[in-house]
C-alpha cells in the first residue's frame, strides 16, 4: 500500500514532461499523505491535460465526520478495478495522472519498521496510474471536493523486498492511453508487460509524522553505530 509520497519538481518543468497548458503555483512537499491536495492531471474530450489539485483517498460511505485523513481509501487495486463498486465508474471514464517523484514504504524489521524512499533511477519525476470523482455525496457535511486514488500492482523484483504492492507508475506512452484511452485499452496496459527501474534507500522515521514536510525526508538514512565503550 502507497501511503506516502513526494512531488518536488517545478511547474515549468512538469509542463514540459507532461504536456499541460495551465499552470497552479505549486510547493514541493517531502511528505503527502492521506486527505491532503495534491496536483492532478486529467484529460477531456478533446485530448487535452488539466493540472489540477484533488484530495488523497476517496470518501467511504460510513464518512461520518469532517476529517482530511480517516475514513479514506487511498489505493486500487489494479487487478480488480473493474470489480469493485468503489472503483468502477471512475475506471471507465474518470481516470488521471498522479504527479510524484518518489514514495516511501515502510518495510518490517524485526521488531519494528525501517522506511525507504522509492524513485526513478534516473531521478525524473513520474506519475502514478489514478482515478478521481466528485465527492458530491458528501456536500451536506459542509464541504465540496474532488478526490482521487492511488492505483497498485504487484511489486516489481527489485522493490519487492520492500513490501509486495507498489503504486502503477506510468511511462510516457502509458500517460496516453490511462487518460485517453479505452477502458479496454487502459485494463489491458494494466495487465501487459511492465518493466521500471526503481532505485531506494533508507529514510529517517522523522517521515513517519505528517506533521514533517522538508527535502532532508528524502536523504539517505545511515543507522548509527554502536559504540562499546
Amino acid at each position: 500500500m502507497c501511503g506516502r509520497y513526494t512531488i518536488s519538481e517545478t511547474v515549468s518543468k512538469l509542463k514540459v514532461s507532461f504536456c499541460f497548458k495551465n499552470s497552479l503555483n505549486l510547493q514541493p512537499r517531502f511528505n503527502l499523505a492521506p486527505g491532503q491536495a495534491a496536483p492532478i492531471i486529467t484529460g477531456d474530450d478533446r485530448g487535452c491535460r488539466h493540472l489540477t489539485m484533488m484530495d488523497w483517498g476517496f470518501l467511504s460511505e460510513n464518512y461520518k465526520i469532517k476529517s482530511r485523513a480517516t475514513n479514506r481509501m487511498i489505493n486500487a487495486r489494479s487487478e480488480t478495478l473493474l470489480e469493485k463498486k468503489s472503483f468502477k465508474d471512475a475506471a471507465v471514464s474518470q481516470r488521471c495522472l498522479i504527479l510524484a517523484d518518489g514514495f516511501y514504504e515502510w518495510k518490517q524489521d524485526g521488531g519494528g519498521k525501517q522506511a525507504y524512499y522509492i524513485y526513478k533511477k534516473d531521478h525524473k519525476s513520474f506519475a502514478f496510474a489514478g482515478l478521481w470523482r466528485f465527492e458530491g455525496n458528501h456536500t451536506h457535511l459542509g464541504f465540496d471536493t474532488k478526490s482521487f486514488v492511488i492505483v497498485t500492482r504487484e511489486a516489481v523484483t527489485s522493490v519487492k523486498q520492500i513490501h509486495h504492492r507498489m503504486p502503477f507508475i506510468l511511462n510516457e506512452e502509458h500517460c496516453a492511453t490511462w487518460l485517453n484511452g479505452t477502458v479496454t485499452a487502459a485494463t489491458n496496459m494494466l495487465n501487459g508487460n511492465y518493466h521500471i527501474e526503481l532505485d531506494y534507500h533508507e529514510v529517517s522515521d522523522r517521515v513517519g509524522n505528517v506533521k514533517n514536510d522538508d527535502s532532508s525526508l528524502c536523504d539517505k538514512f545511515t543507522q548509527p553505530q554502536l559504540r562499546l565503550f
